[in-house]
């Protein structure tokens, strides 16, 4: 827009020379078409870009690391005869990382419109909200601009990697398979249905006895049994030194939760909420549960130096010792493991130590993300 300014300023200049040297019609109409042609322009414009609207199509609600994500980018005017250029800046910002990429585009908002398509992808999970942030109209001479509010904006989650895991410690699903169900107390055991009740705000869908509610002509939901031994904890700390430690971690807690799964494991995991500063504790059965957390970590979530989830854990939870409890981290201390240790004494404690420069500990378990996938295959739990 300078240069356009200082070339408009030059041609100006010249018939105002023009028109002291030669005294005629000819340059008088000259000098007058070149200082009207801007106010012109700058009408045109500013009637022009009430119709301008511009917007975002993305097609994928998620991806995987890496796969590529198409993202089109349209732009069009409402009046039949009103063009004007664009410079749209397009922004991609990872929630879960802090990492934002701009990329701009020059484009004519005419009324057939103009779409360009832009793929992009990610080498790390986590939360992409794609949004156009900022919309800036030039007229025709690119002597003015104007900003343009454009509200288009989509959340697409970049999934961790799933890596499989050898097993599960024998005298661990022992355990665990051993449990029993109160029938006292409700809980979240989806093998034991403790009663049928009517449907109450806050109960969740996947609980809705269909049949029953068919029947009665009113939603029935289902009460579940309460385990009276608990079967597993999954905590982690978001406290990688780079985005390589923090998105290896979430895939390594993505490959044990999915084992889990696949397992009929049922178990609990908990994470720090550093947008609400607040510890979640979540009980996950399936996939959509494990689909739902995961979303909600990698919106809220935020890198973070302290052990948070450890300096909380079981606070107001009221734990009973579990059959195992699995803690992993990227960085932890003598006073972190003397920590879990009493705060969840009585239960099996396996901290996983996920890291991209490797170390040996005792006591501790190592995932190299330099080799991930051969430390997810060999680890036991």
């Amino acid at each position: 827009m300078i240069i356009k300014r200082l070339e408009y300023g030059v041609l100006l200049l010249a018939a105002i020379i023009f028109h002291i040297f030669v005294v005629d019609y000819i340059s008088f109409w000259i000098l007058a078409f070149l200082v009207m042609l801007p106010l012109v322009s700058l009408l045109v414009t500013v009637l022009a870009m009430g119709g301008v609207t511009a917007e975002l199509i993305i097609m994928n609600a998620s991806i995987l690391k890496n796969e590529p994500l198409p993202i089109q980018l349209k732009i069009y005017n409402k009046y039949l005869f009103a063009t004007c250029m664009a410079r749209v800046k397009l922004s991609i910002r990872n929630e879960l990382l802090q990492q934002e990429q701009i990329r701009t585009f020059f484009m004519a908002a005419s009324h057939s419109g103009q779409t360009v398509v832009e793929v992009i992808s990610s080498e790390y999970c986590g939360m992409l909200r794609c949004s156009i942030a900022e919309l800036r109209i030039y007229d025709a001479l690119g002597l003015f601009s104007f900003r343009k509010k454009a509200e288009s904006s989509y959340l697409v989650s970049v999934l961790p990697s799933v890596y499989p895991l050898m097993a599960i410690n024998s005298e661990i699903l022992q355990d665990i398979q051993n449990n029993i169900t109160s029938r006292t107390m409700k809980g979240n055991d989806p093998s034991e249905i403790m009663d049928v009740r009517e449907y109450r705000d806050g109960d969740r869908l996947a609980r809705i006895h269909w049949k029953l509610s068919d029947k009665y002509d009113q939603l029935m939901v289902k009460d579940f049994g309460d385990p009276i031994s608990n079967d597993v904890l999954l905590l982690f700390d978001l406290n990688g030194n780079s985005s390589v430690e923090i998105s290896g971690l979430l895939d390594a807690v993505y490959s044990i939760s999915n084992f889990l799964i696949k397992n009929q494991i049922t178990y609990e995991i908990e994470w720090y909420d550093s947008l609400h500063e607040r510890l979640v504790h979540t009980d996950i059965s399936q996939d959509n549960d494990l689909g739902l957390v995961f979303e909600a970590i990698m919106t809220n979530s935020r890198f973070q130096k302290q052990s948070w989830v450890l300096k909380n854990c079981s606070n107001g939870y009221g734990h009973k010792p579990y059959s195992v409890v699995l803690y992993l981290c990227s960085e932890i201390t003598s006073n972190s493991i003397d920590l879990i240790h009493k705060r969840l004494a009585g239960s099996r404690i396996n901290i996983l130590l996920v890291t991209d420069v490797p170390r040996t500990r005792t006591g501790l378990t190592t995932i190299d993300l330099k080799n991930i996938k051969e430390s997810m295959n060999s680890l036991v739990i």
